[in-house]
């Protein structure tokens, strides 16, 4: 390839890089549910454009989305593997919204709630493709049957499938926010902040269910806890021992205001709700793995602890 030809094709691609990487950052932190493996999969795609002759497409943001799939569902059949010998319950990633990544936030058709990322995990990767081509950035099946190799009967059949397994949920993947979330989370804050649980009691949910992910990496709940008192005790445990030294601050988190435990300046825990229409949390998700942490911004908003 000509000298001049091959500059060409590298500008070609830079200008693709600007204009699209959001929106594929976008599609495949929604397929994988990490931050840091969206990043691996969009920067893996554009290598492989740099390094390759692009081909002359009418539909460039098509053609990005089609390469992108195929790398996500590789990545998914692998990380499939690595959580059945991951320590105790695994959960997404949180994506913090701040002012870096507001335009990232603007390019999102809709928000798509972290309870609804914890139940894609219930899908094969092939499902979770296809839920998020169709539901989140509404493909019509003709193109997902083109990125995926697949007849429009077969996608079909698949989003039914996993329908199917994600029951209601599947009907609600935007964030549930109640009625005032703001100052019930200001609530939530001051309680855990104080270690006075029994101030939140009537916020919980008789039948609530908290998963802690700490990936063996600190100590956390290995298992689900269901019930509204076994969810407090955890919650006392998490005030005294985990929160103990850190300050809690209100920031988003996938749509909807969450808890972030900032300690010597790092993140030690993000807590995520899934909020009851009544203002009850049904299930409360605290990643605590420094893994999943580590590329989140230390948040900046008022303390409301």
């Amino acid at each position: 390839m000509p000298e001049s030809t091959n500059r060409k094709s590298r500008m070609h691609v830079e200008q693709l890089y600007a204009s699209y990487r959001p929106y594929l950052m976008d599609m495949a932190y929604r397929m994988l549910g990490s931050v840091s493996d969206a990043e691996d999969a969009v920067q893996d795609l554009f290598a492989a454009l740099h390094r390759e002759r692009l081909p002359d497409v009418a539909n460039p943001k098509a053609y990005l989305a089609k390469g992108l799939t195929h790398r996500c569902l590789n990545v998914m059949k692998s990380a499939a593997r690595r959580k059945v010998t991951y320590v105790g319950e695994w959960l997404p990633e949180p994506w913090m919204e701040t002012p870096d990544n507001a335009m990232e936030a603007i390019e999102r058709r809709e928000d798509v709630s972290y309870a609804f990322l914890v139940m894609l995990e219930r899908l094969t990767p092939l499902e979770r493709a296809v839920v998020v081509l169709r539901e989140v950035f509404d493909y019509d099946y003709a193109e997902i049957a083109g990125m995926l190799d697949k007849t429009e009967t077969a996608c079909r059949k698949i989003l039914s499938r996993a329908k199917k397994k994600l029951g209601a949920r599947a009907a609600q993947p935007a964030p549930r926010r109640p009625q005032g979330e703001q100052e019930l989370v200001r609530r939530w804050v001051s309680a855990i902040a104080s270690g006075r649980i029994g101030d939140i009691l009537d916020l919980i949910a008789e039948d609530a269910v908290h998963v802690t992910d700490g990936g063996g990496k600190t100590r956390a709940a290995i298992n689900p806890i269901y019930g509204r008192k076994r969810v407090a005790a955890l919650l006392e445990t998490l005030a005294n021992r985990r929160f103990k030294d850190a300050r809690l601050y209100a920031a988003r988190f996938n749509g909807s205001t969450g808890i972030a435990a900032v300690q010597d300046g790092r993140l030690v825990g993000v807590i995520c709700f899934d909020w009851n229409a009544d203002g009850t949390v049904q299930n409360l998700y605290a990643v605590l793995n420094p893994e999943k942490l580590e590329r989140l911004a230390v948040p900046s908003p008022s303390d409301i602890g």
